[in-house]
């Protein structure tokens, strides 16, 4: 079961794409409702079930507990599938797996009839009460409370159990956002142009997006809003040399390609033997045939020197949890020092790579400042002495400096702008 391995740290989404490759739409639908919807509330579900259960749920077995979780996600949150069905099939499931199938009978019919006495978290301690009601750790959600206020955090934590909207960019090699769009439509598929970045649709329902004649063709590639601005802050000159130095899928890579207008080089490293094969499935799709994908770890990787070099840091990505709410119960405050000391090492190698003149954008997409903007400061006062903050709004649409702060730095997760919330800053070597 997909929820037992996500609880032992295996991502959601590689799972869930393997799993409903055997599954019409509707049905690959309802998978994702179910495991994304479970993993959005599992400490709230936990919090009901515990209150009607004569064990804690973290004292039964694996399969036992999240068989429960789903059976109270469908009762609690989902009206379309009734009760008795619910409940009947958790309780066939745990036939064969836990086998604690009148365990599980007799709570989730207890759960059902007592659903209005069920009790929510008080408001003396608010962390507590943030953490049950959207289901976040307790330690993040603390560092929130403490940095934003609570009820700033309380909107944040809101927006992360939002389904994320699918976005996807124009390849400008082979079309407009204009033609994608009557192309999309003539599929079938609704769209709307995003508000900010120039090349950016969201989609409405469209099925198996795969299958579509404009994926197949190499017309878009799926990428949110948010991550198609970090691109644009490179700012990448046709003819140029660029090193993206953690780039698997390609997102950012391709579209650094098709900014440049497929003229120069762009050379895609990426550590992971596995992803780098997407980078040459989505650059033959593309047709951005400069992007050379190589093998190599960006802290010791030698090559270049190059005119730009976008650093797309390996992070704690918590500004992507309601992308991936897996992601909310596999960090802890641990990751968060560690992915920074990757990032303070991949930094100061790669900034040696630079042609004087040349531009760095450093890009994340977390929310913690130990990952964002104190790299930065580390990096400026040690050896990165010869760079200077470059202010990115001269490169990015005019709507998208709202984003931008008096330092020069770009954040995107405490706006409702409907968009992943990424942190971005453009450096300059100096001559």
């Amino acid at each position: 079961m997909i929820l037992r391995r996500a609880e032992e740290g295996v991502f959601a989404d590689a799972l869930l794409d393997e799993a409903r490759a055997v599954f019409d739409a509707r049905d690959s639908a309802l998978l994702l409702e179910l495991v994304y919807g479970v993993l959005r509330n599992r400490t709230l579900l936990d919090s009901w079930l515990n209150q009607l259960s004569a064990r804690p749920l973290d004292r039964t077995d694996a399969w036992t507990r999240n068989i429960l979780r789903l059976g109270a996600y469908q009762l609690l949150f989902l009206d379309r599938i009734p009760p008795s069905a619910a409940v009947n099939t958790a309780v066939e499931l745990a036939k064969t797996r836990g086998r604690k199938q009148g365990y599980i009978n007799g709570l989730l019919r207890n759960l059902d009839r007592k659903r209005s006495e069920l009790a929510k978290p008080g408001q003396d301690d608010p962390v507590r009460r943030l953490s049950v009601l959207f289901s976040h750790p307790a330690w993040l959600v603390r560092r929130w409370v403490a940095r934003y206020g609570v009820d700033a955090a309380e909107k944040i934590l809101a927006k992360n159990n939002e389904p994320a909207p699918l976005v996807i960019r124009a390849n400008r090699l082979r079309t407009s956002r204009e033609r994608l769009r009557s192309a999309l439509r003539a599929e079938g598929v609704e769209s709307r142009e995003t508000a900010y970045a120039p090349d950016g649709l969201e989609l409405g329902p469209c099925g198996r997006m795969r299958a579509l004649a404009a994926y197949q063709e190499g017309l878009f590639m799926v990428q949110d809003e948010a991550a198609q601005l970090i691109s644009l802050m490179l700012a990448p000159a046709p003819g140029a040399a660029v090193l993206d130095a953690c780039a698997a899928p390609g997102g950012k890579a391709t579209h650094i390609a098709e900014l440049m207008s497929n003229r120069g080089a762009v050379t895609a490293l990426e550590n992971d033997p596995v992803r780098i094969g997407k980078i040459s499935e989505n650059s033959s799709r593309l047709g951005t045939t400069i992007v050379a994908p190589v093998p190599g770890d960006a802290r010791a990787y030698q090559g270049g020197p190059f005119d730009h070099l976008l650093i797309d840091a390996p992070c704690t990505g918590l500004g992507v949890l309601r992308r991936h709410p897996d992601g909310r119960w596999s960090r802890n405050e641990e990751h968060i020092r560690e992915r920074a000391a990757v990032q303070r090492a991949i930094l100061a190698h790669c900034a040696g790579l630079l042609q004087p003149g040349g531009s760095l954008v450093y890009a994340t997409c977390t929310t913690e400042p130990e990952e964002n903007e104190e790299i930065i400061d580390a990096f400026l006062e040690g050896q990165g002495a010869n760079f200077r903050i470059d202010d990115p709004r001269p490169y990015l649409p005019e709507k998208a400096s709202e984003f931008v702060d008096t330092r020069g730095f770009l954040r995107t997760h405490r706006n409702n702008n409907g968009m992943d919330g990424f942190f971005g800053a453009r450096l300059l070597k100096k001559g």
